[in-house]
C-alpha cells in the first residue's frame, strides 16, 4: 500500500489537489496497490466529493463537538469524508501522552489510523497501543532526496519480526526501487510525500513506486 501525504505545497492545494490525485483511483484500479492520501482538511470534502477516494485527514485533535475553536476534530473530518488519520507527523508532532489520546478518538471515531515513529523503541511503543499500523520513519531523513532504508535495513528486519501491526515506512521514498525494498525487508508499504506532489509526471510517478509490490 502507498499513503500519499499531500502536506502543504501549492501544488497538492485545492483543486490542485483534485488534479494531483485525479489519477489515483486508476492506477489503484489497473495495479491492485491500496492508495491512499493524506489531504489537508481544507480539502477532505472536496477530494472526497470528485473523485470518490478514500481520504485521510494528515491530523487531528482528541476531541469531541463543542466549544474548541480552532480545533480540528475526528467528527468534522469524518463528516467531511475521511475515513482515517496520520498520527504524529515529524512536521507535526505531539507528545506521547497526546498521541495516545488522538488514537483513542480515532477508534472511537471508527476512523482507521497510522501512527508514525522516529526510531524503533518509539514504533514498537506505538505498535503496543494497537495501531492500524505503524510508520518509521527516521526524522533527519524526511524530505532528504535519500531513503533511510539502506542505513535502517536491519531495523525495519527486527521490527517486522516483533511488531504486532503492518509497517508502513518513509523518510526519503521517491522511487519504484525504494518501494521494492521495503517490501522485501517486510514492510506493508510506504509513505511519502514531495517525490509524488513535486514529480513532474505524478500518474507516471505512482505507476512506478507500484511497480515495486509486483
Amino acid at each position: 500500500m502507498i499513503f500519499l501525504s499531500l502536506k502543504t505545497y501549492k501544488e497538492s492545494t485545492g483543486e490542485a489537489a483534485v488534479r494531483l490525485l485525479s489519477c489515483v483511483k486508476k492506477v489503484a484500479k489497473e495495479t491492485g496497490v491500496k492508495i491512499i492520501p493524506a489531504v489537508q482538511p481544507t480539502d477532505i470534502y472536496r477530494v472526497k466529493k470528485e473523485l470518490g477516494i478514500e481520504v485521510w485527514a494528515q491530523h487531528m485533535d482528541p476531541i469531541d463537538p463543542g466549544k474548541n475553536m480552532g480545533w480540528l476534530s475526528p467528527y468534522a473530518i469524518k463528516e467531511a469524508g475521511a475515513t482515517g488519520v496520520v498520527i504524529n507527523h515529524s512536521e507535526h508532532k505531539v507528545p506521547d501522552e497526546q498521541v495516545k489520546k488522538i488514537l483513542d478518538k480515532a477508534k472511537e471515531y471508527g476512523l482507521r489510523n497510522v501512527v508514525i515513529g522516529f526510531n524503533p523503541e518509539m514504533i514498537i511503543k506505538y505498535d503496543s497501543w494497537d495501531p492500524d499500523y505503524v510508520s518509521y520513519e527516521r526524522e533527519d531523513m524526511i524530505d532528504g532526496g535519500v531513503s533511510m532504508l539502506t542505513q535502517e535495513a536491519e531495523n525495519i528486519k527486527k521490527l517486522v519480526k516483533v511488531l504486532k501491526h503492518p509497517l508502513i515506512i518513509g523518510a526519503g521514498i521517491s522511487t519504484g526501487e525504494d518501494t521494492k525494498q521495503a517490501v522485501a525487508l517486510g514492510a506493508k508499504g510506504v509513505i511519502l510525500a514531495s517525490g509524488f506532489v513535486l514529480a513532474k509526471d505524478p500518474e507516471a510517478k505512482l505507476r512506478e513506486l507500484t511497480m515495486g509490490f509486483k
